[in-house]
C-alpha cells in the first residue's frame, strides 16, 4: 500500500508541473513545450547578426520564424532607422528602412523579443541585428583648377571617389557657349548620352579642352551628383590673344517687317560671311584684316510665312588659327489672326425680325457680304489689334415660307508694316460664312409621322411632332386613307401646348391586310389648317408587310 501511495503522489506531482509550466491562452499556445524565435535577413551585407549598409537610403526584409508572439524594438540616435511593424504572431516579416547618411558613420540595433500571453517581452531567447551605415563619400579630385591657357588645347585627369551611385555632367555658362570640353571615361564610368556619365563607385576620367580662338574667357562647371551629396569644380579657359571678334555676338531678333542689323568685325585675319539664307544679305559680305573694327550691315527681308524663322550666320576667318563666330538671327512672323464670333452661324430668327452682333478680331482688312434681307451698321473694316463689332438687323419675313441666307466675313489683301501686301489665302486665312434662318409668317414644323408598335387588323396608332414658335396651335390630328383611295379621313387630337408637342392618334375601323397612308395636320388659332407634307405608309395585320413597312422612328 505504501508503494502504491508513493506512485500516485509522483503522478500527481508530474501532472501539476505540466499544467503550470506556461500560462498560454488558446490562440498563442505553442505547438511544443519550447517556444522558438529565429530571424532570416534578406541581404548580402548581413553576417553574424551584423548588417552593414551603404550611405544611400535602403530597405531590408527580415523574416521571422516563430511559434509564439513577438515584438520589435529599434535603438538609434536621430530616428534614422525605422521598421514597418513592431509586433507579430508566429511566422511573419518586417522591413528595416534607413535614411540617407550625409554625416558620420552611425549605428543602430534592432531587437526581436518573445512575448508571453500576458504581453510581457522576454529577453531570454531574443534576437538582435546590429546595423552599421557608412557615411557618404562623393568628391572630385583635384577639387579646383587654375585658368587653362587659351593658345592650345589641354587635358586634365580626374578621380571620382564615391561609395554611392552618381552622375557626372558638364554645365556651360550659357546655352550659346561653344561646347569646348570633352569627357573621356578611363575606368569605372560609362556614358549615358547627352553628355551625362554615370557610375556606382570610384572612377577616373580625362577632361580635354579645345583651343580657345576667341578673345573672351569661357567657363563651365563639372557637376558630380548623387542621392546624398552634390560636388562641383569650376573650369575656366582664358581668351586668345589672337583676336577674331564680332559684335554683337548674341542672338538677334528682328520684326516680321524686316530691317537691318549692323555688325562690327575686329579681326587680324581676312574674313567673310557664310551660310546666310536668301532672306538675309550682307554689305559688305567680306573684309580684310584690320586693327580697327569694320562694320557690315545685314538686311533682312519681310517674313511673309506663317511661322517665325531662324538662321545661324557664320563670320569665318580665312586664317585657320582663328575660330569662326556664329550669330543666330530670329525673325518673327506676322500676326495673321482672323476670328469671327459667333463662328458657326447666327441661329434661327423669328419672322418678325431681330438683331445679331458679330465680333471680328482681324489683322486683315475685311468686308461683309449679306443676304438682301439682312442689313449691317457697317460693311467693312480695317485691320486692328482689338475686336470690332458689327450689328446685323434682320428684316421681317412677310412671306409664308422660311428663308435661309449666308453672312460672309471676307478678309482682304492687306499691307503689313507698310512693307509687303499679303493675300489672306496665302497664309491659310479663309472667308467665314455664317448661316442664318428666318421663319415664315405661317410655317410651323410638322414632322414625319410614325407608326407605333402594336397595330392590329383593325386599328393602329400614328404619332408626329409639331413646332410653332410664333403662332398658337389649337388642335391637331392625323389624316388617313387607303392607298388605293383619294379620300382622306380626319382623326382629331386635342393639343395641350400651343407651341410644341407630340400628337398621338389611335385609328380604328381599319380593314385587315390593307395598306394605308397617314399624315399629320395642325390647326392655327384663327382656324387655318397646315398639313404635313411627309406621310407614313403601313399595312394592317393579316398579311406579311412589305419590306420597310410600319417603321417607327429611332
Amino acid at each position: 500500500m505504501k508503494i502504491k501511495s508513493a506512485i500516485y503522489a509522483m503522478l500527481a506531482a508530474v501532472m501539476t508541473l505540466t499544467s503550470c509550466s506556461d500560462n498560454y491562452d488558446d490562440d498563442y499556445k505553442p505547438e511544443s513545450a519550447v517556444r522558438t524565435l529565429t530571424l532570416k535577413v534578406e541581404s548580402d551585407s548581413y553576417s553574424n547578426e551584423r548588417l552593414n549598409l551603404g550611405a544611400s537610403r535602403s530597405t531590408t526584409e527580415v523574416t521571422v520564424e516563430s511559434n509564439t508572439r513577438w515584438a520589435v524594438e529599434v535603438a538609434d540616435e536621430g530616428g534614422w532607422c525605422e521598421v514597418d511593424r513592431t509586433s507579430g504572431s508566429k511566422d511573419g516579416s518586417f522591413t528595416i528602412t534607413v535614411r540617407d547618411n550625409m554625416d558620420a558613420v552611425r549605428y543602430a540595433k534592432v531587437t526581436v523579443y518573445k512575448v508571453d500571453a500576458a504581453g510581457v517581452k522576454e529577453s531570454e531567447g531574443s534576437r538582435q541585428i546590429d546595423i552599421t551605415q557608412e557615411m557618404s563619400n562623393v568628391r572630385l579630385s583635384p577639387n579646383s583648377l587654375e585658368d587653362f591657357p587659351a593658345s592650345d588645347s589641354r587635358s586634365q585627369e580626374f578621380d571620382i571617389v564615391s561609395n554611392v551611385a552618381w552622375t557626372l555632367t558638364v554645365n556651360y555658362q550659357s546655352e550659346g557657349d561653344a561646347r569646348f570640353i570633352t569627357i573621356t571615361p578611363l575606368t569605372g564610368m560609362s556614358e549615358e548620352g547627352d553628355g551625362t556619365f554615370s557610375g556606382t563607385g570610384d572612377a577616373r576620367f580625362s577632361m580635354s579642352l579645345a583651343a580657345n580662338r576667341t578673345a573672351a574667357k569661357r567657363t563651365a562647371i563639372l557637376i558630380l551628383r548623387s542621392d546624398v551629396a552634390t560636388y562641383s569644380v569650376d573650369v575656366s579657359q582664358l581668351g586668345s590673344e589672337y583676336t577674331f571678334d564680332v559684335s554683337p555676338s548674341e542672338s538677334q531678333v528682328v520684326a516680321a517687317e524686316g530691317g537691318t542689323i549692323r555688325f562690327g568685325v575686329l579681326s587680324l585675319s581676312d574674313w567673310y560671311v557664310t551660310q546666310a539664307p536668301d532672306w538675309i544679305t550682307f554689305s559688305p559680305s567680306e573684309g580684310e584684316k584690320s586693327d580697327n573694327r569694320v562694320e557690315t550691315t545685314a538686311t533682312i527681308l519681310p517674313n511673309t510665312g506663317i511661322e517665325e524663322r531662324h538662321a545661324e550666320i557664320y563670320f569665318q576667318p580665312r586664317d585657320e588659327q582663328y575660330q569662326r563666330v556664329s550669330v543666330t538671327v530670329v525673325q518673327r512672323a506676322f500676326s495673321f489672326g482672323f476670328t469671327v464670333s459667333p463662328y458657326e452661324g447666327l441661329g434661327i430668327i423669328s419672322e418678325g425680325g431681330e438683331t445679331r452682333t458679330l465680333s471680328i478680331d482681324s489683322r486683315f482688312d475685311w468686308s461683309l457680304e449679306l443676304p438682301s434681307w439682312v442689313r449691317a451698321d457697317r460693311t467693312s473694316g480695317s485691320a486692328a489689334l482689338s475686336e470690332q463689332t458689327v450689328t446685323l438687323t434682320i428684316e421681317p419675313n412677310t412671306t409664308n415660307a422660311n428663308r435661309t441666307g449666308t453672312v460672309k466675313v471676307i478678309p482682304q489683301t492687306t499691307p503689313f508694316g507698310s512693307v509687303v501686301d499679303i493675300a489672306p489665302a496665302s497664309v491659310g486665312v479663309d472667308v467665314v460664312s455664317l448661316s442664318v434662318t428666318q421663319f415664315g409668317g405661317r410655317e410651323p414644323a410638322v414632322s414625319v409621322p410614325w407608326l407605333v408598335d402594336g397595330y392590329t387588323q383593325t386599328a393602329a396608332t400614328v404619332e408626329f411632332n409639331y413646332y410653332s414658335p410664333f403662332y398658337d396651335i389649337t388642335s391637331a390630328g392625323v389624316e388617313w386613307r387607303r392607298e388605293d383611295s383619294a379620300e382622306w379621313t380626319r382623326a382629331p387630337f386635342e393639343v395641350t401646348d400651343p407651341k410644341e408637342g407630340t400628337v398621338s392618334v389611335y385609328l380604328t375601323g381599319l380593314n385587315a391586310a390593307t395598306r394605308y397612308i397617314a399624315r399629320g395636320y395642325v390647326v392655327y388659332s384663327d382656324g387655318m389648317v397646315k398639313t404635313g407634307a411627309p406621310t407614313v405608309a403601313f399595312s394592317t395585320a393579316g398579311q406579311r408587310p412589305a419590306e420597310d413597312d410600319n417603321q417607327t422612328p429611332d
